[in-house]
């Protein structure tokens, strides 16, 4: 039973090494590192807040006031493709509003088609699923062409003389 316990170290404990060597009084160490602990903390929620605003909220407002400005498969050959009403979100992360609500759409349809299975013993929600998945993959294909600038996507279609 000679075991000693060593504190593990951390990033604080390395800076509080780093600081005794330049300010030899522990307490005003400590102090520095609950100040800047506190700065961090700061900065974190400034930056959560931010995101929160800009990337989650855009995402609600686009949930709540689509107004039926939505893409939909008809069956798998016909879509009707629109772009975004309001290209904030797509601006901001790259991807259109309406394949999160596809994504959203596709975990609720998997819940719904399990408890179907469990209920009358089937398995037959897999394949179902991946037929789902497919035509919502081509779908969220052809929305973010549609997001797309003109220019880009004459770039992608055009073929090498």
């Amino acid at each position: 039973m000679d075991d000693i316990y060593i504190v593990p170290y951390n990033s604080d404990n390395t800076i509080l090494m780093y600081l005794l060597t330049f300010i030899p009084e522990i307490s005003i160490c400590k102090l520095i590192l609950k100040h800047k602990k506190k700065l961090e903390n700061i900065d974190i929620m400034e930056y959560h807040m931010e995101r929160w605003e800009n990337i989650a909220g855009e995402h609600y407002y686009m949930h709540d006031n689509h107004n039926d400005k939505f893409s939909y498969i008809f069956d798998e050959l016909n879509y009707i493709v629109k772009a975004d009403m309001l290209p904030h979100f797509y601006n901001r992360t790259g991807i259109s509003y309406q394949i999160v609500e596809l994504i959203h759409e596709l975990i609720k349809l998997k819940n719904e088609y399990k408890l179907h299975d469990i209920r009358y013993n089937s398995n037959s929600y897999i394949t179902i699923l991946k037929q789902d998945d497919k035509l919502y993959s081509l779908l969220a294909k052809k929305i973010m062409d549609a997001m797309k600038p003109p220019e880009i996507i004459q770039l992608f279609y055009t073929k090498p003389i």
